[in-house]
């Protein structure tokens, strides 16, 4: 298999990864942290295939986009129990019960210290690699996933805690 076709393929597993993991999540979309993705479902989806093609134009690219495909489905699938085991409606109540009592700022400082951590992991690894090793695309990758999450991780939050404020406004 040429570096190329399986760089392909693990970009595909990648992707295949991070939709069949989302819609076990939340098949409704319902939690779906991408305000794009939960906003244009299918065509995200499909257009996200798209970058299995990109090891045929950039191989250190594509060692990224693959990092990072990787990463995002291990994420999904680290939270999947919880959201699986409750469903989508007492998932999300549950987040809403959680943001009332707790504020925008903790929750988006978590979520960006977090990428902090992926960054200096990321960073070891570009640090310590010679000029176009693979590892510098590997850290590069982690530190494209560590940025990817703490923005869909604060789009997410950011509904979710306004959604709390609109429930407990009305509530009242």
């Amino acid at each position: 298999m040429t570096v190329e076709n399986g760089l392909a393929l693990l970009i595909f597993i990648g992707r295949a990864g991070d939709v069949l993991s989302t819609h076990f999540i939340t098949p409704t979309m319902l939690l779906e942290a991408n305000p794009i993705a939960r906003r244009y479902k299918w065509p995200t989806f499909v257009v996200g295939f798209a970058l299995c093609a990109v090891p045929y134009f950039d191989i250190p690219l594509a060692v990224m986009v693959a990092v990072a495909s990787l990463l995002v489905t291990a994420s999904n699938l680290s939270r999947a129990w919880m959201a699986r085991t409750l469903g989508e409606a007492e998932m999300e109540a549950l987040l809403l019960r959680t943001a009332a009592r707790s504020s925008l700022p903790m929750a988006l400082s978590t979520v960006w210290g977090s990428a902090v951590f992926f960054a200096l992991a990321a960073g070891v690894l570009v640090w310590l690699s010679p000029d176009d090793d693979i590892a510098l695309h590997v850290g590069l990758g982690i530190a494209l996933y560590g940025l990817v999450f703490a923005l869909h991780s604060s789009f997410f939050f950011v509904r979710i805690f306004r959604r709390a404020r609109e429930k407990v406004g009305n509530a009242a």
